[in-house]
């Protein structure tokens, strides 16, 4: 990761942004996250041993594969669409390829109802065994907190929808003076953004997992919220990308740029020109 930032922005800003229709952008981008899971197939049998041992290691990266990608969304389930729209700007405004969250979690709840199914439901019961499906939960979470590192440190920039779905407002006194969030997903991908190694963008041109959605049970909701550690995060809005696209628009009348080579002019170059007003070196 070169940088993350903390992007605030509602469907309606993409009238400006886009000659596209906000519906079509959602349409597009819904198709580009069907086409990276389109050979997402899992036979589980083949990751077991003669003596009954599933090979995690073999199990996630066939289920949760490092794609490579220009730019990581971590957004809220509830966002799922204001994510779709984004990813098609990116793409279609400055063929930038990228990664939505989404699609790895999403795959998580998949991967974990194949081994529930397998190993912790008791037909005698007609229920799942408690145990048993903490011990599955921990596998596939933890299969997908590696992957999710991985691709955010592949990725050259993280992009987090700050909305009110994924910084919701809390009617609490530990939340007054501070944002929280209740998703631990975008709590963990978010101190990635903290831990993760950063590296400077040209590295990056050198080589050429989703929030549940909340159901209604019987017994009383469990609400836990996590300071979301985002100060350290540029912020954007629809006016810096306005400002990013109108940029990359004129790139190619700028005398400046003339003896920039390919790698140098690169459209998250203009993001970073645009946003710290010169493209700032780890």
């Amino acid at each position: 990761m070169y940088t993350a930032f903390n992007l605030k922005i509602a469907l309606d800003d993409f009238a400006s942004l886009s000659s596209l229709p906000p519906k079509e952008l959602i349409e597009n981008g819904q198709q580009r996250k069907e086409n990276l899971q389109a050979d997402l197939k899992l036979e589980l049998e083949k990751f077991i041993s003669a003596a009954g041992t599933i090979d995690g290691t073999g199990l996630a990266h066939e289920w949760f594969r490092a794609v490579q990608s220009d730019i990581f969304i971590s957004h809220s389930h509830n966002d799922a669409d204001l994510a779709f729209a984004l990813s098609a700007w990116l793409k279609t405004k400055f063929n930038l390829d990228v990664f939505l969250d989404e699609c790895i979690w999403g795959s998580a709840d998949k991967l974990l109802r194949i081994m529930d199914d397998k190993y912790c439901w008791q037909p005698e019961r007609k229920t799942f065994s408690y145990n048993k499906r903490n011990l599955t939960t921990s596998h596939v979470h933890a299969m997908l907190s590696a992957a999710i590192y991985s691709v955010m440190d592949k990725a050259e920039v993280v992009l987090f929808l700050n909305t009110d779905e994924s910084i919701p407002k809390i009617n609490d006194t530990m939340a007054e003076n501070s944002e929280y969030t209740l998703s631990p997903w975008i709590y963990q991908e978010l101190m990635a953004t903290k831990l993760l190694r950063t590296r400077d963008w040209s590295e990056y041109r050198k080589h050429a997992v989703l929030e549940h959605a909340q159901h209604k049970q019987d017994s009383a909701d469990l609400t836990i919220a996590y300071k979301t550690p985002i100060s350290d995060l540029t912020v954007l809005d629809k006016n810096a990308l306005l400002r990013w696209k109108n940029n990359y628009a004129k790139r190619t009348f700028c005398l400046d740029r003339c003896f920039l080579s390919d790698m140098e002019d690169h459209p998250l170059n203009y993001l970073y020109d645009t946003v710290f007003g010169k493209m700032k070196r780890k």
